[in-house]
Order: C-alpha cells, then sequence, then structure tokens
C-alpha cells in the first residue's frame, strides 16, 4: 500500500510560520515572554541564584545563597539549597522575580546549568492534563532589544563581523514582526534559539543597536526569512526544501555561494548507523532518491518500512533521521544514505536546512567588506531593507 505524506507526522514548525505569516505589520513587538527551557521534557525543579528580587505575590529580597522553586501540591515552594532543615520560604500558585537593580537573574532547571536572563521571570506549575503530569515552567518577560541580542549572539561566533551581525539582527527583527504587540513564544528552534544574556558580546550589543530595528521588506511588506549554519558551495530555493508553501517568497530562491569556507561544517561529515537501528527508526531498505535540486539536496525521496512505501521530501527524511538518530548525524540537508555491509553510511556537508541566509556565508562576505545591506540583498534577491 502506498501513502503520499500521509504517515509522517514530525514536528515541522517551519511550515506553520507559512500559515500565519502576517502580510502588513506595523512595528516588532516591544517585549516578549519567552517560555525558558524548552528542550526539556519535564522540569521538576527550578533553581535561582542570589541576588534577586522577588516582585509578585509578594516582596522579598536575596542577597546570597541558592534557592529551588519545587512542587507543592497546589502551587511552587522556595527553599533555599543547603538549608539545616530545608525550610519553606514562600508558598504560592507562582513567583515573578528579577536580578537585583537591573542586572541579569541567573536560573536553571538544573545547579550545575544555570543561565543568566534580563527581565522578570515568572515561575509556576503547570497543571497535569490530558495524562501528562504536572510540571514546572518559567516564563521570561524581555525587551526585544535584548531578546534579539541574545538570538543574534547564539547563533554567531566572537569572530563574526559587525555586518555579519547587522545581517542577523535584521533578519530576527524581521522574524518577530509578524508576531504581534506582547508574543509568547518559546526558546528553542522552533521559533528562535535564546539562550540568555551570556551570549550578548558587547560587539553583538553593538551591531543590534547600530540596527535599530530595521526588517526586511518585499513588496513593502516583512519578508519571511529563514537563516543556517552553512549552506557548503549553494543556498537552495525555498520551495524544493519547504515544498508548496513556499513558493510564493520568491525571494527564497538559491544563490552559489563560496564564503563559507570557514565553516566547522564545510566540510564533509560521514557517519555510519548499524543495519538494524537504522531499519527499526528509518527504514527498512536505502532510501531511494526520486528528485534533487540545484545544489544537489534531495527535493523528494521513496522509503519503505513495514510494508509500506511512502514518498516525502528531501527535508522530512532529513528530519526524521535529526530525530531518530541524531542531529550529529547528517548536519545539513545536503546529504546521502547508502547501504554497506551490515551498516548504512550517511554522508552530509554543510549545517541546517539550507534555505536564505548561510551564516558562514554572510561572515565570509563581511570579511570581504560587504554591508548587511549587501549581504542580505545576495542571500534574498528582491528584498529590501526598511528605512528609519
Amino acid at each position: 500500500m502506498k501513502s503520499k505524506n500521509v504517515t509522517f507526522k514530525a514536528k515541522i514548525a517551519i511550515a506553520i510560520l507559512f500559515l500565519f505569516w502576517a502580510t502588513a505589520v506595523k512595528a516588532n513587538p516591544s517585549s516578549l515572554s519567552v517560555k525558558l527551557f524548552q528542550a526539556r521534557a519535564r522540569m521538576n525543579s527550578v533553581f535561582v541564584r542570589a541576588p534577586f528580587v522577588i516582585v509578585n505575590p509578594t516582596r522579598a529580597v536575596f542577597n546570597e545563597g541558592l534557592f529551588e522553586f519545587t512542587d507543592g501540591g497546589r502551587g511552587i515552594v522556595l527553599r533555599k539549597v543547603g538549608g539545616a532543615k530545608q525550610k519553606e520560604i514562600i508558598r504560592a500558585p507562582y513567583v515573578v522575580m528579577a536580578g537585583r537593580n537591573g542586572a541579569a537573574l541567573v536560573i536553571g532547571p538544573e545547579q550545575a546549568h544555570l543561565r543568566k536572563y534580563y527581565g522578570e521571570i515568572t515561575v509556576s506549575k503547570e497543571p497535569a492534563a490530558a495524562g501528562k503530569p504536572a510540571k514546572m515552567t518559567a516564563l521570561n518577560l524581555v525587551d526585544n532589544f535584548n531578546y534579539v541580542s541574545s538570538v543574534v549572539g547564539g547563533e554567531t561566533t566572537p569572530q563574526f563581523g559587525k555586518e555579519a551581525l547587522k545581517a542577523m539582527a535584521v533578519l530576527v527583527y524581521t522574524r518577530l514582526a509578524p508576531k504581534g504587540k506582547h508574543p509568547t513564544v518559546c526558546d528553542t528552534t522552533d521559533e528562535m534559539v535564546y539562550l540568555g544574556a551570556e551570549h550578548e558580546r558587547p560587539e553583538v550589543i553593538d551591531a543590534v543597536n547600530e540596527i535599530d530595528r530595521v526588517r526586511l521588506l518585499y513588496d513593502g511588506k516583512p519578508a519571511q526569512v529563514f537563516f543556517h549554519a552553512c549552506c557548503a558551495g549553494r543556498t537552495s530555493d525555498g520551495v524544493d526544501i519547504f515544498g508548496a508553501g513556499a513558493k510564493p517568497l520568491v525571494y527564497l530562491k538559491g544563490v552559489r555561494c563560496e564564503h563559507c569556507k570557514g565553516s566547522p561544517l564545510y566540510s564533509l561529515t560521514v557517519k555510519q548507523i548499524p543495519a538494524a537501528i537504522f531499519h527499526r527508526e528509518i527504514a527498512s531498505s536505502e532510501p531511494k532518491v526520486i528528485k534533487i535540486d540545484k545544489a544537489d539536496r534531495i527535493v523528494e525521496a521513496e522509503i519503505q518500512k513495514s510494508g509500506k512505501i511512502e514518498t516525502i521530501s528531501g527535508y522530512q527524511l532529513w528530519l526524521r533521521v535529526g530525530q531518530k538518530l541524531g542531529w550529529d548525524k547528517a548536519p545539513g540537508t545536503r546529504y546521502e544514505i547508502k547501504r554497506a555491509a551490515g551498516a548504512y553510511i550517511i554522508k552530509s556537508s554543510g549545517g541546517g536546512h539550507g534555505v536564505g541566509l548561510c551564516q558562514w556565508g554572510a561572515q565570509g562576505l563581511s570579511r570581504q567588506g560587504k554591508t548587511h545591506a549587501e549581504i542580505l540583498k545576495y542571500y534574498f534577491p528582491g528584498t529590501t531593507l526598511e528605512k528609519r
């Protein structure tokens, strides 16, 4: 029995963007609420290191020590870590807190993995629902400048030049454009990776400040933009990777790119997967490639599993490999899968989906003296920068 894409249920956030992209937006949000630590399936504790201040539902100042929020039944409980009797300090439905005197708040789901965040953070408990147990949640209310600075810093390295950083800042502001005045987003790649204040390097802050909320426009409206780490020679048309939903986005046009050779992902990655694991997780035989694009990325493939033949996009197959086998197995969407004795060999070059801005390519162009406007025009033909 042959099915066309109906059995594949992987989570594809990019497809959602195609459905809900606004056609005209007046301004970027002034602040955002970011759901923190969303990569974790369940969070049992939230640790916070003093100094910090609780501002709601009561007010309290903590000058030193490490503290832990845990499930308190109908609400949450705050205790000091290492206290003699682990005395309960606060019990409440939720707690809103911030760093003292405008400093960042140090917080995290594990003692060994704390991060710094500006703005306020609300810790609460999400009740059990649909068979899922209750879990702790942390929501960061942050201004858009700090959010953009964090995303740009986390998506780049200290060696990136200012014009490459400015190009990234424009894209992040553009991605925020359709979200309304005070949106709620997650902190993972389902949206944009947000890792807090530690990635707000001085050069990043300077670049974001110079951009001043400028967005990339097409036909006078914010463009729907995408970026990835390294294309390894050529980007792809959006429609070839994401499907028919990207057809109207004519500025997602593949271009030659020899500027990303400085990326550690430029060279070929080769991974070997035992046949038994591949058969269990991906397919019962070597995938059959039906169509490739100009960049040698798979557009359409056919796989067989459990007696069923399924035709899926190369992007969907790439997501499946990453989700089931690990994202290091095929870092980029230019990949091939071949059967070998007792195993499958996966060869991949580049990093990410390969559409839109190549981040390491932007860095290469920046080193050649190109401005952020020239970089964006190169990767998004036909677009213009908003004037402020």
